[in-house]
């Protein structure tokens, strides 16, 4: 029966899949520990055999050559091949499994001590013992706590030199195992002997320690960043450089921490609350996709885009394909031209990789600076860091790649890194502000143009609204005055009315007494004429009763009164030869004096007449009527009948 070959143990496999995406996609190994589904595996026992394997790397492939084990083995994966060997000559110098590929590196092994002991003097003189670096969470743990912390653990601090860079470089690498000290450059640093181990250490777990190494940190240094400033980290996960720089501005200001890829986002967001960073606001978002007018407020830009990881550990990258170094080196540019015009109040950008590769460093500098809308100028670090460094860029590229700073392993005894400060032009950044206050201007005046032109036309639809309000208040008051004008003509009407109605009676009560007054003179030329005394009593007894009868009051007796009166000028006409009696001038007396008692009572009776409706009025059948104009509501003057002539000349 079949039977399966035994499996290779699980931890090489993870190391050599490690290895592999570090050495062709670029990247740090530590960021690629982080992984959730790592979090079972003791990922110091792991970061410890992949570094093993990547600083003997170029031992290990020349090992391979010199036994055509690659051509000899093709079924073998040459990564899996180099962590094996790594564990076999520099690890634990034994392999435990009895997998297949475990047995076929065993089977090389004394060829690969011959190469070895050949070559002992080559491998000792390539192969650096970098000192271990440490920088104190100033967000949690001063720097004076921390070098207290570590003397209570009986670790000896020696305090920096005060000579020159070459002096101190002296120093840390004749550190012991039980020394440490302050770095030249970033005083947050500490540096121990190589080899000393932290990741179970009381501090590192509390997150008051970071592992990370000097080459970058020296990216946030010379950003040098102020308290309450700005800033923009465009590629930020896993977070070292973030972080760093919220201690260095003290969280205060504002950090914006952009990372695309999502599970390394999450990895960012919680590396930033675990070190108490406040004053970091994270993105989940590429950072290409920030427009201009997004974050407008930026000042200080960190850029360290993704590279080839050539500088990470010695010489493991030499055999990047040309393709690959052709993709990364677009989207580097890309990421600075970016960085350069997209945001207005930048004042400086540290573009930082950990690449020694000119064409993801110089070339990218000089192509992007040279073509760029704004003007940045490439400062020197030399002079930033007072000449107080050794390895700088290449003359190939100008001034501008002499201007620029490496970190050599072997020399600066750090990571490989490039690192390159560009500053915006003062006069760039003057005129700059100048059109951005000019626009600023411009757009408050047209914000105020059109709030006038807004409140222009509310003022004239409000001025049209009380035009037409006054118009109509107006047409009101015309109306209303005309209204009192017509009450007023119509009390004027009724005055008039009345005062016709009083002249009318007053007229009448004439017409009366002038009649009355003719009868008396008629009665006595007829009584000359005509004797009949019985008769001309019984008619100014008639007359009396005529007079009389004015007493009553209009509203009942009008019409007797006409009747009355017809009667008695009927009478009169009739007798014309009647007689008045003697005492008719006595008589004549007492009957003015009667009619002005009954003139006064009339007056009285026709005001009190006055008061009466209209239709009361029309209703009534007067001697004297009122007839009023639809039109013009004018009077017109009352129409007298014509009276009946009483005496027959």
């Amino acid at each position: 029966m079949f039977e399966h070959s035994i499996k290779v143990p699980r931890h090489y496999k993870i190391a050599a899949n490690i290895l592999k995406k570090v050495s062709t996609e670029g990247g740090s190994v530590k960021t690629l520990l982080y992984d959730n589904k790592l979090r079972h595996f003791r990922t110091n026992v792991l970061f410890a055999l992949i570094t093993e394997t990547i600083k003997h790397a170029a031992h290990i492939d020349k090992i391979f050559d010199s036994c055509s084990l690659l051509k000899n083995e093709s079924r073998l994966d040459p990564w899996l091949a180099k962590i094996l060997t790594a564990e076999l000559l520099f690890g634990k110098k034994t392999l435990p499994g009895k997998s297949k590929p475990e047995k076929t590196i065993l089977s090389y092994k004394e060829q690969f001590e011959k190469y070895t002991d050949d070559h002992e003097d080559d491998l000792k003189s390539k192969v650096v013992r970098r000192p271990r670096y440490v920088r104190v969470n100033t967000n949690l743990l001063t720097t004076s706590d921390a070098i207290r912390a570590f003397q209570d653990e009986e670790y000896y601090f020696i305090r920096c030199t005060a000579g020159s860079y070459d002096d101190f470089l002296k120093q840390i690498q004749s550190l012991t195992e039980y020394d440490f000290t302050q770095d030249y450059h970033v005083k947050t640093v500490f540096v121990f002997s190589p080899g000393t181990k932290f990741h179970e250490h009381e501090l590192y777990l509390e997150n008051k320690i970071i592992l990370q190494d000097k080459a970058t940190a020296m990216a946030v240094h010379l950003l040098s960043a102020p308290s309450g400033s700005v800033a923009l980290d465009m590629c930020a996960a896993p977070g070292m450089k973030t972080t760093q720089l919220a201690a260095f501005m003290r969280n205060e200001g504002k950090i914006y921490a952009v990372e695309r890829n999502e599970q390394r986002y999450k990895t960012l967001c919680e590396f930033v609350e675990k070190t108490g960073s406040k004053c970091v606001e994270t993105l989940h978002k590429d950072a290409l996709e920030i427009k201009r007018g997004d974050y407008d407020d930026v000042e200080y830009i960190l850029l360290d885009p993704s590279c080839s990881g050539s500088g990470m550990e010695f010489c493991v990258h030499n055999y990047i394909e040309d393709t690959r170094l052709a993709k990364l080196t677009s989207l580097q540019e890309k990421f600075l031209k970016h960085a350069m015009n997209s945001f207005p109040k930048a004042k400086r950008i540290v573009y930082s990789t950990c690449s020694l590769y000119p064409e993801e460093n110089e070339r990218v500098i000089t192509n992007v600076v040279k073509t760029s809308r704004a003007k940045w100028r490439v400062q020197d670090v030399k002079e930033l860091l007072k000449g107080h460094w050794n390895n700088f860029g290449s003359g190939m590229y100008g001034s501008i790649g002499t201007r620029c700073l490496y970190a050599k392993p072997e020399s600066d005894l750090t990571t490989g890194f490039f690192l390159a400060v560009l500053d915006r032009d003062p006069k760039d950044l003057e005129k700059k502000e100048c059109h951005e206050n000019n626009s600023d201007k411009e757009s408050r005046k047209e914000k105020k143009s059109k709030i006038n032109q807004n409140n222009d036309n509310d003022n004239s639809a409000k001025d049209k609204h009380n035009k037409a309000e006054h118009l109509e208040d107006k047409e009101i008051a015309e109306f209303r005055s005309e209204d009192e004008n017509n009450r007023i003509k119509k009390k004027k009407m009724k005055k008039s009315k009345h005062d016709n109605d009083c002249l009318d009676t007053r007229n009448d009560e004439k017409d009366i007494s002038d009649v009355s007054e003719d009868v008396k003179n008629k009665s006595k030329k007829k009584s000359k004429k005509k004797s009949e005394p019985e008769k001309h009593e019984m008619k100014v007894e008639e007359v009396e009763n005529s007079f009389d009868d004015t007493k009553e009051s209009s509203k009942e007796k009008k019409k007797k009164k006409k009747k009355d009166k017809s009667k008695d000028i009927n009478n009169t006409e009739n007798n014309d030869s009647s007689e008045l009696p003697e005492n008719i001038n006595d008589e004549g007396e007492i009957q003015k004096k009667k009619r002005k008692r009954d003139s006064d009572t009339t007056i009285h009776e026709s005001n009190n007449d006055c008061l009466m409706d209209k239709s009361k009025k029309k209703k009534k059948k007067d001697k004297y009527l009122m007839v009023e104009n639809d039109d013009n509501n004018e009077l017109k003057e009352p129409k007298k009948k014509k009276k009946k002539k009483i005496y027959s000349s």
